[in-house]
């Protein structure tokens, strides 16, 4: 937007300066006073139109002043708005790509970091490790963001970036030490895809913490249990106990009763006298000894 700017206000200075040199050569051409040219013969209108071309260059350059605030008015208020870029970028992608992406376009761009977000990531077909990133931002940062992608001395290209965007054939070759030969760490592996990957050491290291997590927890779950198992059996123990000592007194309290009742005899202490038993005995009171027969 800057661009197209910058060039119609060249195109429109160019005009200008166009239309005032041959203003001035006409003027050169004819310059004479306006009294000189009434005395001449020449019409008033036509020397009235002498003064013509600074009131001409005022115009042209009132219309380039307005048109360069429209343009500032058309590009701030796209500036805001927020767009999707693509740009394509060596494979394979870590899991904190995202991050890393947003991190190092707002120190190239000076945008901020939370504006910028990864919406997709797709391998490109038949480009080996080339991945499109598709990604939203405003659309100055957007644009900002596909020029540095393109140049290798960009401030996106030489920052934390740049194993993702400078290709991997023009990366720095090993350096030589001084006592030894220069060392080339990669393998051949051919069309073999490599074993190691850093998304998948990535995926098993988040699942390895998950998992020692829910032991860890597990193993919390399963003492409180026992402790909880211990403390109830200890009071049922206790409780058992403590009922079982209750009821033996209460047993030999009630056995000391029945074995008192049974030697000590309220009746054979204390004789009770029944009229039965005296009516029955005829011999006392039908017969007695001393009757007067």
């Amino acid at each position: 937007m800057r661009s197209f700017t910058l060039l119609s206000i060249a195109l429109l200075c160019a005009s200008a300066q166009a239309d005032l040199s041959l203003k001035k050569k006409h003027h050169h051409k004819h310059h004479k006073h306006p009294a000189e040219a009434t005395a001449a013969g020449e019409p008033p209108v036509a020397a009235a139109q002498k003064g013509e071309p600074a009131k001409n260059e005022e115009q042209i350059l009132g219309k380039m002043k307005k048109l360069e605030t429209e343009l500032a008015k058309k590009e701030e208020a796209v500036k805001g708005v927020v767009t999707k870029g693509r740009i394509e970028v060596n494979g394979p992608l870590p899991a904190d790509f995202a991050t890393k992406f947003s991190t190092g376009v707002s120190k190239a761009t000076g945008a901020d970091s939370s504006e910028v977000k990864v919406v997709e990531t797709n391998p490109v077909s038949g480009g080996g490790d080339i991945v499109e990133v598709v990604f939203e931002a405003p659309a100055d940062v957007v644009k900002a963001i596909e020029d540095q992608a393109a140049d290798p001395e960009s401030k996106l290209a030489t920052g934390n970036l740049k194993e993702f965007l400078v290709a991997k054939e023009a990366a720095e070759a090993t350096p030589v030490q001084e006592k030894g030969i220069d060392v080339d760490t990669e393998m051949p592996y051919g069309e073999l895809e490599p074993f190691g990957r850093e998304d998948t050491a990535q995926e098993l290291t988040e699942s390895s913490i998950k998992e020692s997590d829910e032991m860890v927890d597990q193993l919390e779950r399963a003492e409180v249990a026992e402790e909880k198992r211990a403390v109830f059996r200890a009071l049922t123990r206790l409780r058992g106990a403590a009922i079982t000592s209750f009821d033996g007194v209460a047993r030999s309290q009630t056995g000391n009763i029945d074995e008192y009742n049974k030697t000590h005899k309220w009746r054979k202490t204390h004789p009770l006298h029944h009229l039965a038993d005296e009516e029955s005995d005829i011999s006392k009171w039908a017969f007695p000894d001393n009757a007067d027969f």
